[in-house]
């Protein structure tokens, strides 16, 4: 059994910054200034963009101004100090103006950069060549009823297709629960990665990813939920490349062997990860580090 790590071209900027968003809701300010203490760190070169709803583009200018990066700054792109990249994301019933707004603001403004938008599908459905023509990837946020996401799938394949894929179109599953929803089980999100794989569609998963492996949790309110871990899908992602089915990839998603998935995932080589992380764009995390800190303690990341 490989003790040696991962390669850490498996994880690089695989976790996108979502300090902002429930539960984390931090301040803009100061999910600001910790994004940079971040990019100061071990795990620099694994941090995606900081995420921000479009509501706060505005806020988040202003504290760049107020407090730019150092000019010594590693933002993780191992090209030094450049802006620090932002997701603009509009959850489901936001206006698409309200996004395209936010976007203007960022890219009007110093320190900051565009690195990607993400959207509801309704939304997408009524401005794809809008969204499209700001030329940067695009996140759609698919509906949990099979059917509805199905179609939705086809359509953002379509789209994608229709733009010679030139522009990353990337389909983004809710992992959480929700007020309405429960979290995603195992089957569910298994059938979203095969109708992903079947349409060659990059995919993205958000909240709900707060450590490597699946667990149960106890709510403050009373009762469990069972969380999906960050390392299931990792393996899950590797095994669908490789054809797996929905019950593989379903009993991999359910796995709670830490050392078992430690150990595929140690046991990939360049290739493989190449391949697992062309389908698996990133995940949005409120608390960036947890997840990472448990696969270093896993040996998955080195000490």
């Amino acid at each position: 059994m490989s003790t040696t790590p991962a390669p850490r071209s498996l994880l690089t900027r695989l976790v996108d910054d979502a300090a902002v968003f429930p539960p984390g809701n931090a301040p803009v300010d100061r999910a600001w200034s910790e994004h940079l203490e971040l990019r100061r760190g071990r795990y620099a070169d694994l941090l995606g963009p900081l995420l921000i709803g479009a509501s706060g583009a505005a806020n988040l200018v202003e504290a760049a101004a107020a407090a730019p990066p150092p000019e010594d700054l590693e933002t993780g792109t191992g090209h030094g100090p450049l802006p620090i990249g932002v997701g603009v994301i509009a959850r489901p019933g936001t206006p698409v103006e309200d996004l395209l707004t936010a976007v203007e603001s960022i890219t009007a403004a110093d320190h900051v950069i565009v690195a990607g938008v993400e959207l509801g599908h309704a939304e997408a459905a009524q401005a794809w060549d809008c969204v499209l023509d700001l030329g940067v990837p695009v996140a759609v946020e698919v509906p949990r009823a099979p059917e509805t996401m199905l179609s939705v799938l086809d359509e953002i394949a379509a789209r994608a297709d229709a733009n010679d894929r030139a522009i990353p179109t990337i389909a983004k599953l809710r992992t959480q629960s929700t007020p309405t929803a429960a979290v995603p089980s195992a089957r569910e999100l298994a059938e979203f990665l095969s109708a992903v794989r079947d349409r060659d569609l990059a995919f993205k998963l958000t909240g709900g990813l707060h450590h490597a492996v699946a667990h149960t949790v106890e709510l403050p309110e009373g009762g469990s939920e069972d969380q999906h871990g960050v390392l299931n899908v990792l393996v899950a992602t590797h095994f669908l490349e490789d054809g797996a089915g929905l019950t593989d990839l379903t009993a991999t998603l359910e796995m709670r062997d830490a050392e078992a998935l430690a150990s595929l995932a140690r046991s990939l080589d360049e290739n493989g990860v190449g391949a697992v992380r062309a389908r698996f764009v990133s995940f949005g995390c409120c608390g960036v580090t947890d997840p990472l800190d448990d696969l270093t303690d896993l040996g998955v990341l080195p000490r």
